[in-house]
């Protein structure tokens, strides 16, 4: 029988993808997820990614990265291939072209999301809108530009806003990741789920840059056996949880019983039977589920 790269080379992409399903062979998944591309089957190569991406790119991360941005790029996944952005910028140092590639692939993807010139704004109605819109259209867009600005104009009106009650909770999030990532070193109110906190920007980690976050991933992709619909959904769900729990960790909880939890809470938003599990996970699953829906959807 011809071997993979033969048949590769010879557009057996089909065969190429019945021959890999089970491999966990970083180069096999690498090309079958090509071919993936290659058929046109967008969704199934994000699929393969997310599913075996922690072991590929221990080899290949530079491949891997360019089919991974492109793939999102295409879909407009613009939020999905930011996130992909920090995960790949918190791996170990790897070579000089993987650097460039990543600081190029950062400009690409704010310019395609803001193909047209930023929305600017008057400094007045920034502050306005900082301190007193409720419209969450109009907040969204005010928001989503401060990177556009120095920091410096609009800091005193964005610490207002992020102990308002009378705004979307992630809205609040997105506010204080915006001083995380200019490392605002000074101690700032901000209003979580519960109550208001005192933080220091600077000394945040981040979310989805945790080593263990690929962890608990590739545990809900194996607790899912390949159902992709139920794995989309759960780590769907688990991404979501991070942004509602932020800047609190997630991770105090032991991986198995956290990917357990995900995968439940999935199959009950899908129909699925969730009797096989204990106690204590479907305790969990409730107390997770509660949280995620407490936190009500932003209507732009």
């Amino acid at each position: 029988m011809d071997n993979l790269d033969s048949l590769f080379n010879k557009k057996e992409y089909q065969l190429v993808l019945d021959l890999t399903k089970d491999s966990k062979d970083p180069k096999e998944l690498l090309m079958r997820i090509s071919c993936f591309v290659i058929l046109g089957k967008t969704d199934e190569a994000l699929d393969e990614i997310e599913k075996n991406q922690s072991l590929i790119e221990t080899k290949y991360q530079l491949r891997l990265m360019k089919l991974h941005f492109e793939l999102f790029l295409s879909k407009k996944l613009f939020d999905e291939a930011r996130i992909a952005l920090k995960h790949y910028e918190n791996l170990p140092y790897v070579s000089q072209e993987v650097e460039e590639f990543m600081r190029e692939m950062k400009d690409r993807i704010e310019e395609e999301s803001h193909p047209n010139s930023p929305q600017k704004f008057e400094i007045d109605d920034i502050y306005d809108v900082l301190e007193k819109e409720t419209d969450s259209g109009k907040i969204s867009q005010v928001l989503f530009s401060l990177k556009n600005y120095n920091l410096n104009i609009y800091i005193d009106s964005l610490k207002i806003f992020l102990v308002r009650e009378d705004v979307n909770p992630n809205f609040r999030t997105y506010g204080l990741l915006l001083l995380v990532d200019e490392k605002y070193d000074k101690e700032i109110k901000f209003r979580n789920l519960k109550e208001i906190i005192s933080v220091v920007p600077s000394r945040l980690e981040p979310p989805f840059t945790s080593f263990l976050y690929p962890l608990v991933c590739g545990a809900i992709t194996s607790e899912s056996n390949n159902d992709v619909s139920l794995t989309k959904t759960a780590l769907h769900l688990f991404n979501c949880y991070i942004i509602d729990s932020y800047p609190d960790s997630v991770f105090e909880i032991e991986i198995e019983d956290l990917s357990k939890a995900f995968v439940v809470i999935a199959k009950e938003y899908l129909g699925q039977d969730t009797s096989s599990y204990d106690e204590k996970v479907l305790n969990l699953a409730k107390e997770i589920k509660e949280k995620i829906e407490s936190v009500p959807e932003i209507r732009l």
